[in-house]
């Protein structure tokens, strides 16, 4: 079960790291089998797909009523020579071990089961993605197959990598289905939750499903989000259960939370989507993303009262004013950002995508040169979205980018926060690649947009929405999901404006208003949205 850590201490110690070779520790695999028979069910046959030296099956052999058969599959011969050696430990289940690769067996007929019953699929699937395996050049591996059903440009961009884990969970879901087992194994919580959504899209019955918290650091060393996901297979045509109740532990006796299926996606809290769907549905202002430019080190400039502006390279940097705006990222939205001189700036090549940056030469002849200087740094830039495009060019750029004032939140930020972000020294304010934000004509639109965002059924929804494990928990996707004109319609006009009006004279006096006021802005916007037929809203 590697991160990056793990995976050193792995090549170090001449382990396998495309087998994900991080064997479960005896007590863990304990652990899992006592949660598994806490409410009394047996099992006649056990299935271990990818066994290593056997952890699970030792430990099976202990229960207190064990299986009366146990099949092993691993495609290290030395573990499975040791995980062999279970079926000379004495009298007790019969026990074999096939050395071969899961994704080289059809699971439907090359297992050797020589009776019935209730079968239980348990184990610890390897925690490596098929990305890493194809740098690693392993034969480890599912034959080529787009799982996620990722379109060709999401598909060529990564949408459609996935772990080792997820190809052995559907594998087994697929082949085994007509034996109706209970499938347990460990994996990471993202992985469970995208077989579970699999399973749904390939209509794949799962009669009960539950997912149970483990503590990955503690048990592998490894810094990621991570359960044991417990299914049971239903019959032909049952469909997936809805709710997935979510255990702090295996231990804990009630979930901390329900998983769910809401408008074909999978929720991290069902209940509060329920709760809310009134303000789900298409919000009426597009949400952006900030600048992306990949060279932070020339592009970005900190200011300094001795020497002036320093780009990351440790260079005092003379370039006209005029190409340069006061720039906000992500980890400056922890908190709002009183009016001011900005601390940085960002230089700007283009006002609109795919315009000439030639033009810099003529009009901003010092930071051309600046520019050409560290040419060699743009054309390093790996993204194939900088490919064709003028050699010093942007992205999230546009008309919206100069707005005077925005709406900002932080696309990494736990828990999200809105906030207001206005003009620094009569200049509009630009947003990094981590941030999303809405223009705004006025410091009141921006207060009372930041306020809804910062409400209650908002953040309710966000939550409900995003998972604490996800790499970048707030998404323009789910912004754009967020109907905060529905969510406008039902505040109480008063205290919407006394929050927001609050939240203006935290920021101080700032230049570029607006003039109108907070309750103008909601007056105005309240008429607008009543009379526009309803957004497809619910969940």
């Amino acid at each position: 079960m590697p991160d990056e850590s793990a995976g050193a201490a792995a090549s170090r110690s001449g382990r396998r790291r495309d087998l994900g070779d991080f064997q479960t520790p005896p007590a863990l695999a304990a652990a899992v089998l006592r949660r598994l028979s806490a409410q009394g069910e047996t099992f006649d046959r056990i299935l271990e797909p990818t066994c290593g030296r056997g952890a699970f099956l030792r430990e099976a052999m202990a229960l207190a009523r064990p299986p009366r058969e146990m099949i092993g599959v691993e495609v290290h011969p030395p573990h499975a020579d040791e995980a062999a050696r279970l079926a000379s430990e004495g009298p007790g289940p019969r026990v074999e071990i096939l050395p071969a690769s899961l994704f080289h067996l059809d699971l439907a007929s090359d297992l050797r089961w020589r009776d019935g019953g209730p079968l239980l699929v348990v184990g610890n699937p390897p925690w490596v993605t098929a990305a890493e395996l194809g740098r690693l050049g392993s034969g480890n591996s599912p034959a080529r197959r787009n799982l996620k059903g990722a379109s060709g440009l999401e598909a060529r961009t990564g949408a459609s990598n996935f772990d080792l884990a997820e190809a052995v969970w559907i594998k087994l879901l697929e082949e085994l289905a007509a034996e109706r087992p209970t499938i347990a194994m460990l994996c990471k919580t993202a992985v469970a939750r995208s077989v579970l959504d699999h399973a749904r899209r390939r209509a794949i019955p799962i009669a009960e499903a539950a997912l149970f918290e483990i503590d990955a650091p503690r048990w592998f060393g490894a810094a990621v989000g991570a359960c044991l996901l417990r299914v049971a297979v239903g019959p032909p045509g049952s469909g997936v259960v809805d709710s997935i109740p979510v255990f702090a532990d295996l231990d804990a006796d009630a979930p901390r939370a329900v998983l769910g299926f809401r408008g074909g996606r999978i929720v991290a809290d069902s209940g509060a989507m329920d709760r809310m769907a009134f303000g789900l549905g298409e919000c009426p202002w597009t949400w952006r993303q900030g600048l992306k430019h990949d060279a932070a080190d020339v592009m970005e400039l900190v200011w300094s009262p001795d020497a002036g502006w320093r780009n990351g390279l440790g260079e005092v940097v003379e370039v006209e004013p005029d190409c340069l705006y006061p720039l906000a990222k992500g980890a400056d939205l922890k908190r709002d950002t009183p009016a001011g001189r900005p601390r940085r700036a960002v230089i700007v090549t283009q006002r609109a995508l795919g315009e000439d940056t030639g033009a810099i030469r003529g009009r901003w002849p010092l930071a051309w040169d600046y520019l050409e200087r560290h040419a060699g740094r743009f054309d390093r830039r790996r993204s194939s979205i900088y490919r064709g495009r003028p050699r010093f060019a942007i992205f999230g750029i546009g008309p919206y980018s100069f707005a005077p004032w925005k709406v900002a939140v932080g696309g990494l930020l736990r828990p999200p926060a809105f906030r207001v972000v206005g003009p620094a020294g009569g200049r509009p304010t630009m947003l990094d690649d981590t941030c999303y934000l809405l223009p705004c004509q006025s410091a009141a639109e921006a207060a009372v947009l930041a306020t809804l965002g910062n409400g209650p059924v908002a953040q309710a929804l966000i939550a409900a929405l995003s998972f604490a494990d996800a790499k970048r928990p707030v998404t323009k996707r789910l912004l754009q999901r967020l109907d905060l004109s529905a969510i406008l319609l039902r505040a109480d006009d008063v205290e919407l404006a006394s929050a927001a009006r609050g939240l203006l004279d935290g920021l101080g006096p700032a230049d570029g208003d607006g003039g109108e006021s907070v309750p103008e802005v909601i007056g105005r916007w309240k008429q607008q949205f009543r009379e526009r037929p309803p957004s497809p809203g619910g969940v």
